[in-house]
């Protein structure tokens, strides 16, 4: 994976290159959903972190479900293991977390001027992995806010 930037943490690459090998390619919306697995896990001790369940609420189309798989790659939250639903949305990126046996919830919003921003500069023609390692390096709570009950 070509390094855009060395203000990217090495484990955040990794997470990324891991990511980008189950996807099949670097993005910018792969890699939000790769820094949503990363913020949760973060959020969770490891314990927590086996009990996980999520429903994303997405639009169900290229290159928004890419979020998908991000999320999927990092939280092992998948459908084949029925720990992660997929809502369609008009707009909205929202991932709902819940844990098994709990209360606790972690609802991600991703920031929709984030989202609008991206999608003028794909339609621009900029690079889907330039874009990706501008998503790397943004500050969180630009990219996402997070509801931690």
């Amino acid at each position: 994976m070509k390094r855009m930037d060395s203000k990217v943490s090495a484990d955040l690459i990794a997470l990324m290159e891991k990511a980008a090998e189950f996807h099949g390619h670097l993005g910018p919306f792969l890699v939000i959903g790769v820094r949503i697995g990363k913020t949760v896990k973060q959020i969770l001790n490891n314990e927590e972190y086996s009990k996980l369940q999520a429903t994303v609420k997405i639009p169900l189309l290229t290159p928004f479900s890419c979020v998908i798989d991000g999320i999927q790659a990092i939280t092992h939250c998948t459908v084949g293991n029925q720990k992660l639903r997929i809502e369609n949305s008009q707009k909205e990126i929202t991932v709902y977390f819940k844990l098994q046996n709990s209360d606790r919830t972690l609802n991600v919003s991703v920031n929709q001027k984030t989202i609008e921003d991206l999608m003028n500069k794909i339609s621009e023609g900029a690079p889907n992995e330039e874009l990706a390692w501008k998503i790397a390096n943004m500050p969180e709570n630009q990219l996402f806010t997070i509801e931690n009950q």
